[in-house]
């Protein structure tokens, strides 16, 4: 038995004989017949031309979750605190992922609910929920938002400050803006990140390149505030910081014109 906790790795065939399942872990046993049956610990079992499989432990926190994949073709979410041991026999595949906390009422994250799908927040912790101000945006497909195929989507924006734990069928959003790069300059998929923050403190640096009339060059370097006024507008928006790049971008060779 040993002192140490078995998990999904060990696996033994008995032709006679038995095993302690110590507290703390579970066992899946498929007897001569291939019949399963899964044993959660303590507890001593005697088994005859018998495989044991031990399973492999998966825990969630308060701010994580457990998503499952039955074998059967059902997915689950549990919310922390919890623990599921990963039976073969039942799961083909079960995965830990945490929360997304919002820290700040300037904070929210995008979600996309398929309106073909079983999404039930009823199911999410009461603590998350009643934490969680939701703002219905839309009930109309998004053209920015994650693809849905045969169906619409419900777009919801969630605000901080809370922790949010997502339902079956919800998604959240991921943004792909332009952003300065190493060398000063602006490029693509620079900031890649689910959480928008809304204060007006946002500030922006860069260098801009600007030919004169006479065809001369010189680099001027840029840095201003700038802060998000609508919310809607921004979303429908594929990369908003590539836009007010360009603009910019215009103004410095029309400025440029201008010099000799």
């Amino acid at each position: 038995m040993g002192i140490e906790f078995r998990s999904g790795g060990y696996v033994r065939h008995v032709l006679m004989g038995g095993r302690t399942i110590k507290d703390g872990e579970a066992a899946a046993i498929w007897n001569v017949n291939g019949v399963h049956k899964q044993i959660i610990g303590p507890r001593r079992v005697y088994m005859y031309n018998s495989t044991i499989r031990f399973l492999t432990r998966h825990k969630a926190e308060s701010h994580q979750y457990i998503c499952i994949s039955h074998r059967d073709g059902r997915v689950e979410h549990k919310y922390g605190p919890a623990v599921l041991y990963q039976n073969p026999a039942l799961h083909d595949s079960v995965s830990v992922h945490d929360g997304i906390r919002l820290l700040s009422e300037n904070e929210c994250i995008v979600v996309y609910n398929d309106s073909k799908s079983s999404a039930d927040r009823n199911s999410v912790p009461k603590e998350v929920e009643i934490a969680t101000p939701i703002e219905e945006i839309a009930d109309t497909e998004s053209e920015s938002g994650p693809k849905c195929y045969g169906g619409k989507k419900r777009r919801k924006v969630i605000k901080g400050p809370t922790l949010f734990l997502p339902a079956l069928g919800e998604t959240v959003r991921e943004f792909e803006w332009s952003g300065r790069d190493s060398d000063g300059g602006f490029a693509q998929s620079q900031n890649i990140f689910k959480i928008l923050r809304t204060d007006p403190n946002r500030v922006l640096s860069l260098s801009l390149s600007i030919t004169t009339a006479d065809s001369a060059q010189f680099t001027a370097n840029m840095s201003f505030q700038y802060h998000m006024n609508s919310l809607d507008k921004c979303l429908d928006s594929m990369d908003p910081m590539q836009k007010m790049y360009d603009g910019m971008l215009a103004d410095a060779r029309s400025f440029g014109d201008t010099v000799t």
